[in-house]
């Protein structure tokens, strides 16, 4: 318990870093209430977190990852500087979340996909789900495919181009899983 209280007195973005698993788990607890409580979306705080979001969305933890995509997903939703992290964190998103046996890590990976095309960062997206379609792992491919597909049938799909994905047809059809 020594070592417990030596990481409880650190701030949020420190827990978020730490390489106890547990200090990162609570520091992606802290954050996320963080994020629900600040109003202002051009606040200097969501500033602090920038570098670190990627982090949050990465993490080896199976528990502390969970709750590192809700924070993210929190960010996404509230900071004007969202924006900034998207192609990093998809492409974490694609590789680490949508490979998890996790149905909600899988779905939280979806709605941060989702997110940051609602915000208009929908070209980085397409992009990175693509490349995914040529991921070995057939999990990842089927993640890719089915949020595709969700971008396409929401409201979104006016954004999104339609023939990128049409071509990429083929490359889905020729893989090997199926």
């Amino acid at each position: 318990m020594g070592d417990d209280s030596e990481w409880m007195k650190l701030p949020i973005d420190q827990k978020c870093e730490h390489k106890v698993w547990k200090a990162r788990l609570n520091g992606y607890e802290e954050a996320l209430k963080l994020f629900q409580k600040i109003e202002d979306e051009k606040s200097p705080e969501w500033g602090k977190y920038l570098g670190l979001i990627k982090k949050f969305v990465t993490d080896s933890n199976a528990v502390a990852q969970l709750k590192g995509l809700e924070a993210a997903l929190a960010f996404i939703e509230n900071a004007h500087v969202a924006g900034k992290t998207t192609g990093e964190v998809v492409s974490g998103v694609v590789t680490k979340v949508f490979n998890q046996p996790k149905a909600r890590a899988k779905e939280l990976g979806m709605d941060i996909c989702l997110m940051y095309i609602e915000i208009e960062k929908n070209e980085v997206v397409q992009d990175e789900l693509l490349k995914g379609l040529d991921n070995k792992n057939p999990k990842i491919v089927v993640a890719c495919i089915e949020t595709l597909r969700k971008a396409l049938r929401s409201v979104a799909a006016r954004l999104f181009s339609v023939i990128d994905v049409l071509i990429c047809i083929k490359s889905i059809i020729s893989h090997s899983f199926l």
